[in-house]
């Protein structure tokens, strides 16, 4: 299982001022407050951590609502998740199934303010066991940051020249092909960003890859991004939300599915970069014994166990003996 450590900051826009965005660490739901900057922290150990970006559209108490409402829906639908494993995590199954519902209660719950309906990007991130899978709807984006390079794992709607395609917003259920899923077996130091599109707008993949291996710590690393990322464009809304694997523990080496999309997605000084190899798997576990063999050797080591106190109580027995001789032998030469 991954052990994280996260971090997530969301700020209100200038032109924007009501913050649409919204992000979960530790089962809540941030920004608490519509207007402002907002910074939460924290750690994970479990065997199944969600995270989830929203961007929001349609207007205060419409667009920020919509966000809330796709959170709940996946937090509620990760409770369901067992229906989902046979015994592997079907993926593509649950994805379409919190889009359909979450499209649903958008759709249902939230009451339009203006000309646009309401509706919000999702960026999503599921870590079951030792795999990370991802989830990218509309202009949210997911990115991986390992060994020092930056992958983008989603797809960004203006460079295909397509309208981004949201869940709500007055719009269908979006068909599978409007949203991205992938898998990737995790490693130590992998940091898994999602954000909002108000994050990267004026910022450089460059310059995210620099703060990125930034000398400072994690949380500070990620604080120097938000910043340079508002120090060059805060019209809008930004959010970022950054998961680090500090260690984990493999049973299996994990197939990674999306390696080959990785390396056509690498980014490196703003440009696409050459092909890289595959990470290496982790190293497998020794395999624990059968369970014929573990019960013989605990048998043996319960028979050496029962020697060993035999020897000990009976040397015990041998010294107190010598002690009531000497005793007895000191009272009649006196």
């Amino acid at each position: 299982m991954a052990r994280t450590l996260v971090i997530g900051l969301t700020e209100s826009g200038t032109r924007t001022t009501v913050n649409e965005d919204t992000f979960s660490l530790g089962g809540r739901v941030y920004p608490d407050m519509i207007t402002g900057s907002e910074e939460e922290s924290g750690k994970s150990a479990g065997y199944n951590q969600l995270f989830v970006v929203t961007q929001g559209v349609g207007g205060p108490g419409a667009g920020d609502l919509a966000g809330r409402i796709i959170q709940r829906t996946a937090s509620d639908l990760v409770d369901l998740l067992g229906r989902y494993k046979n015994p592997d995590l079907n993926f593509d199954r649950f994805s379409r199934d919190l889009i359909k519902e979450a499209q649903v209660r958008v759709g249902s719950q939230v009451v339009p303010r203006s000309a646009i309906h309401p509706g919000a990007s999702m960026a999503l991130l599921l870590i079951d066991a030792n795999v990370a899978h991802v989830l990218n709807i509309g202009e949210t984006d997911i990115f991986l940051f390992r060994a020092g390079e930056i992958f983008l794992m989603s797809q960004q709607a203006e460079e295909d020249g397509q309208a981004p395609v949201l869940i709500g917003g007055g719009q269908p259920v979006p068909p599978p092909q409007a949203y991205t899923t992938r898998h990737f077996g995790l490693q130590p130091g992998d940091l898994i960003i999602l954000t909002s599109k108000g994050f990267r707008k004026g910022y450089s993949p460059r310059d995210f890859v620099e703060d990125l291996m930034s000398p400072d710590a994690f949380a500070a690393s990620i604080r120097q991004a938000q910043i340079h990322s508002r120090s060059s464009d805060d019209s809008e809304s930004g959010t970022i939300l950054a998961v680090k694997v500090r260690d984990l523990e493999l049973s299996e080496p994990v197939e990674d599915s999306t390696a080959s999309d990785m390396r056509r997605s690498i980014y490196h000084n703003g440009q696409p970069e050459a092909p890289i190899e595959t990470p290496a798997p982790a190293r497998r576990k020794k395999q624990a014994p059968p369970l014929d063999d573990r019960k013989t050797e605990i048998k043996k080591a319960l028979r050496k166990r029962k020697i060993k106190t035999f020897f000990l109580f009976l040397l015990l027995g041998f010294l107190v003996g010598m002690a009531v001789i000497l005793l007895v032998w000191f009272l009649i030469l006196r």
